[in-house]
């Protein structure tokens, strides 16, 4: 879990299920953790249920304080996130810098 300072979030059982997803690298995309618990999750990040959903989908859209808050509420390190983040969108990153140096 992760150590955050001045933690006073009293995480749930199914938030630290969430949170153990992350920990054993069974999350390989955002959109897997769909289904767990995302009317609580997005109420607590501060977004509609419809947003999340469009930002499990695609997970560039997610801010990074969104990434801390969705941390903070699983007591993860924020870095697992953000790696099943970077390997899910390194394709779109790749084709949108080949496509800008293609036009240039």
């Amino acid at each position: 879990m992760g150590n955050w300072k001045n933690n006073d979030f009293e995480i749930s059982t199914e938030l630290a299920s969430i949170a153990l997803l992350f920990e054993a690298k069974k999350v390989k995309r955002m959109y897997d953790i769909a289904g767990l618990f995302p009317t609580k999750i997005s109420r607590l990040l501060g977004i509609n249920s419809d947003r999340y959903s469009v930002k499990l989908s695609n997970p560039e859209k997610f801010s990074v304080f969104e990434i801390l808050k969705l941390a903070y509420i699983l007591g993860l390190d924020p870095n697992l996130i953000l790696d099943v983040i970077q390997i899910e969108t390194e394709t779109l990153v790749s084709k949108k810098i080949k496509q800008k140096s293609t036009s240039a």
